[in-house]
């Protein structure tokens, strides 16, 4: 029986038993918690890099050392940059589902893998493109399955009954 809590207007969910729904909760953070480990690892490779990663160099069909100092200077900036941006995924996909599992509130519960999940895209469209425009094997696959990971955890807190 599909019904419309009286808490959140305009979503819907399913008849489900109350340790399903703390089961589905558990579930979502957990799945949240290794996607920001996986981010963690990615921003620690981007950050304490001492060159471009081995993807990048394929790409551009140039090894690091036969590029220009000062250039090199400008990709390790841009990629440490790129570490910073999955840092702050991490953090946000760790930290703050913890914090909405005890203390629920609908917009943090949608907002945070909506703000993931844009990020991901846009890893996933930038890795394709390069992919499409070199031939070079890019990770945008992985990119792919963390936004249908993520897309399946916003389905399953719409189904919740909260």
């Amino acid at each position: 029986m599909i019904q419309i809590p009286p808490e959140h207007p305009g979503l819907y969910s399913v008849n489900i038993s109350p340790a399903m729904d703390k089961f589905i909760s558990i579930v979502t953070v957990v799945v949240y918690f290794i996607l920001g480990i996986i981010c963690l690892i990615m921003a620690s490779k981007s950050i304490f890099s001492k060159k471009y990663l081995p993807f990048h160099e394929a790409a551009a069909d140039k090894q690091w050392d036969k590029i220009d100092e000062r250039l090199q200077y400008v990709i390790l900036t841009i990629l440490k940059i790129s570490g910073l941006g999955f840092l702050v995924v991490f953090l946000l996909l760790t930290v703050v589902p913890v914090f909405n599992y005890f203390n629920p509130d609908p917009v943090i519960e949608f907002l945070v893998p909506a703000i993931a999940f844009i990020f991901c895209l846009g890893l996933f469209l930038f890795n394709f493109q390069l992919y499409k425009k070199t031939n070079v094997r890019t990770p945008w696959g992985g990119s792919l399955m963390v936004m249908i990971i993520i897309l399946v955890n916003i389905i399953l807190s719409i189904i919740r009954p909260h």
